[in-house]
C-alpha cells in the first residue's frame, strides 16, 4: 500500500466522527486534509435548565503525506500551532477558551512514504506543545504527532501521543 492510499483510508476512517475539509493552507504550507471534531457532555438532575456540569472537548487533526519527512516539517507544525491553531482553532480568537472547554487535542498525522531519520526520530519524542487556561480551570490544550514510516512499516508518536501509537500499532 502506498502512502498516498494510507492517507485516504485514514481520512475515510475518520470521516464518522469529525467534519473532514480537504487540502488546507496554514500560512503557506498545504496539509493534505483537516479533520475537526467536538463533543460535549453535561449532567443534570430533572430537567436541563438544573445543569450540574457541562464539558466541551475537541480535536483538530491535520494530515500530510510526504515523501521525505524532514526535522523542519516538525518545526513549521510547531509555529503553525503557536501562531494559528492556537489562537484561532482553540481559543477562537479570544484571550482564554469558552467556559465549559475541559480539552483540545491538536493532532499531526504525517505519513512519510520513504522512511525517516534518526534526527526526525528524535524530533518526535521531544516534541511538545502543553498549554493550561487559568490554571486548568477552563481546561488545557495539547499536541499529539503522529507518524507513519511506510518504508519499514512502523508508527511512532511524541509521549502525548502514546495511546494512538498503541492503537494503530495493531492496525498498520
Amino acid at each position: 500500500m502506498t502512502g498516498q492510499e494510507f492517507l485516504e483510508k485514514l481520512i475515510e476512517s475518520y470521516r464518522s466522527a469529525f467534519d473532514i475539509e480537504r487540502s488546507i493552507d496554514i500560512n503557506g504550507d498545504i496539509y493534505d486534509a483537516y479533520a475537526s471534531f467536538n463533543v460535549s457532555s453535561a449532567k443534570y438532575v430533572l430537567i436541563k435548565k438544573a445543569e450540574l456540569w457541562r464539558a466541551d472537548c475537541y480535536e483538530h487533526t491535520f494530515f500530510a503525506h510526504r515523501n521525505v519527512l524532514e526535522k523542519e516539517d516538525l518545526n513549521r507544525f510547531h509555529k503553525h500551532i503557536i501562531e494559528y491553531i492556537e489562537p484561532q482553532l482553540v481559543r477562537e480568537g479570544e484571550k482564554c477558551t469558552p467556559k465549559d472547554h475541559m480539552y483540545t487535542y491538536i493532532t499531526g498525522i504525517f505519513i512519510a512514504e520513504n522512511g525517516i531519520s534518526e534526527e526526525v526520530k528524535k524530533a518526535v519524542r521531544k516534541f511538545k506543545f502543553f498549554k493550561n487556561y487559568k490554571l486548568g480551570i477552563r481546561g488545557y490544550s495539547e499536541a499529539r504527532i503522529l507518524i507513519f514510516d511506510m518504508k519499514n512499516k512502523k508508527v511512532l508518536g511524541n509521549p502525548a501521543a502514546r495511546d494512538l501509537v498503541k492503537g494503530y500499532k495493531k492496525t498498520f
